[in-house]
């Protein structure tokens, strides 16, 4: 079941007779999927693969339906050279994003293009009925798009929380009740089956911005997200940080903000800096200074841009939080780079120019460049669109392999 937060990799999975062939088609085949269209000589340029090597590794690709031929090159002197890329229509993915507000979903080809999407506001106060919300635009998706079961190779799932893969469960996600429930990784694992893959989604968020946002070749970055919730995703070495156990960049455990008249309890399971700093907070600071029970978050930015003193001091204050948890990301990690996401995030023209300043003010150390997201609140759906479409061609290739070594009578395990 695909519902660990790694996958294996082929350069140390591979085993067995013909393992260095295999080994030489994932190579072929990743440098196809980041470079397409492209010819048997160039890859063979950038693989270091000889000629003959990369040839029966594109017609084994070919024969297996996972890549194809695109045309030839012309304008050289010469014959014209085949153009090969990765054929996305093997299969196709979704990625979903369940949040507290919204429910959130894309179904995408192996080449990472949305093909359709679905919004709704979230049933986040049942986690069943949540499960069944999913369920049922999945479906409608599939049916939509005349897509079978069969050919959904991928499913990504990004929720706050962490997944916990030694008791199948979701845990630490404080804005979804009932979300960490046992039965719950089980009704979607009985639903979508071994192609299903649980994520944090702030994790994902950073994987979106990073395919498609201001992350894009940027090797070190996080990516802040405060609105309902508060978390973070990291980039380091261009890759996703997860940590030991999948909870690097919880950072709404620091212990940054004043708890007010909070429980420690309360505190303590959904984490100092968020119990300060998320919308709720703030909601609660503009209505316990009279701004009104029906105040919201939009209330409170549109009356600081108006000039109202009350809902300016709200957003000093907010942006103080932000610097003092934003110390020990700088003093930690080193970013490049600061993204900021979320419904509070996202108020670039308060946000940024100030958390700037007062960073400068906490700490001595070189600053990143602060900015809010390119990809808004597409962020997370668009980081699980990648990582399934890695998903997606891992489980391609080795439904691929196990077939040719059922046929060709070779043992050695091989990845699923």
């Amino acid at each position: 079941m695909t519902t660990t937060v790694g996958g294996p990799s082929y350069s140390t999975a591979l085993r067995g007779p013909g393992s260095m062939r295999q080994a030489n088609e994932w190579v072929v085949l990743e440098r196809l999927r980041s470079h397409a269209p492209v010819s048997a000589p160039e890859l063979a340029s950038d693989t270091g693969l000889s000629r003959p090597t990369v040839n029966l590794a594109l017609a084994r690709l070919e024969e297996d339906g996972l890549v194809r031929q695109t045309g030839r090159r012309t304008g050289n002197a010469g014959r014209a050279a085949r153009l090969w890329e990765p054929h996305v229509d093997t299969g196709r993915v979704i990625s979903v994003d369940v949040g507290a507000q919204w429910v959130r979903l894309a179904l995408a080809d192996l080449g990472g293009t949305v093909l359709d999407r679905r919004q709704e506001p979230s049933r986040a106060r049942s986690a069943t009925d949540l499960v069944h919300q999913i369920s049922r635009l999945v479906a409608e998706l599939l049916e939509s798009n005349e897509v079978t079961r069969d050919q959904l190779l991928s499913t990504v799932v990004g929720s706050p929380g962490i997944y916990d893969p030694a008791s199948r469960r979701l845990r630490h996600a404080y804005n979804l009740p009932g979300w960490d429930r046992p039965t719950i990784v089980g009704l979607l694992t009985d639903e979508f089956g071994d192609s299903i893959r649980f994520e944090n989604d702030i994790d994902l968020a950073a994987l979106g911005e990073q395919a498609a946002g201001l992350g894009r070749g940027v090797p070190d970055f996080v990516y802040l997200s405060v609105g309902s919730g508060v978390g973070m995703g990291t980039i380091t070495g261009g890759r996703l940080h997860r940590g030991a156990r999948g909870a690097a960049g919880e950072i709404a455990f620091l212990l940054v903000g004043d708890p007010g008249e909070k429980t420690l309890e309360e505190v303590r399971l959904r984490g100092a800096f968020e119990s300060a700093a998320a919308a709720d907070a703030i909601v609660a600071a503009a209505r316990d200074a009279g701004m009104g029970e029906k105040c919201s978050v939009e209330d409170v930015f549109t009356a600081a841009r108006a000039g109202h003193s009350v809902a300016s001091a709200i957003v000093d204050r907010e942006v103080d939080l932000l610097a003092r948890a934003l110390v020990a990301v700088v003093a930690l990690i080193d970013p490049q780079l600061v993204v900021l996401g979320g419904g509070v995030g996202s108020h670039a023209e308060f946000l940024l120019e100030p958390l700037g300043r007062r960073l400068a003010e906490l700490v001595p150390l070189p600053l990143p460049e602060l900015a809010v997201s390119a990809v808004g609140e597409d962020a997370t759906v668009t980081g699980g669109v990648a990582q399934a479409v890695d998903e997606a061609w891992r489980r391609a290739f080795g439904a691929c392999q196990r077939h040719r070594q059922e046929a060709e009578g070779e043992e050695g395990p091989w990845p699923r």
